[in-house]
């Protein structure tokens, strides 16, 4: 198992935000069996902005299709304005236009859903990389 944590020691703290409450309750459990602390899950990007600004996570796994009238891409961008943030886009749409969009972010990647525990730890691996400053 590789180290997936950032310079201070600990586990990466990661804030999920899904609109599918199912969904977000799946990928809690595979995170948390895979060693990473969720600190919360949100459905919305207003409600996701807001809980990157309080808790500040080290990563944000967000969904590109929210709940309301903001998609997570606007989310992301806002987050990363504010705080310095950065996410790893989950979605079932990967269309060159969303991509696109997505990639101002400067996010750590894309995991296509459904997903797979291993696609996940390399996400998170490069991501945990780039914190302490090793990639």
């Amino acid at each position: 198992m590789t180290d997936l944590t950032p310079a201070s020691g600990q586990p990466l703290r990661i804030l999920i935000v899904e609109d599918e409450s199912l969904a977000a309750m799946a990928l809690e459990e595979v995170l948390g069996m895979l060693g990473f602390a969720v600190i919360g899950i949100e459905d919305n990007a207003d409600a996701a902005i807001e809980a990157a600004e309080r808790l500040r996570p080290d990563i944000v796994m967000m969904d590109i299709r929210l709940l309301g009238p903001r998609d997570g891409i606007d989310a992301a961008a806002a987050i990363r304005a504010r705080t310095g943030i950065r996410c790893i886009f989950t979605s079932a749409f990967a269309d060159a236009e969303t991509r696109h969009r997505a990639t101002d972010c400067e996010p750590f990647g894309f995991v296509r859903k459904p997903y797979f525990p291993a696609e996940l730890q390399r996400a998170l691996d490069h991501a945990a990389g780039v914190l302490r400053g090793s990639v």
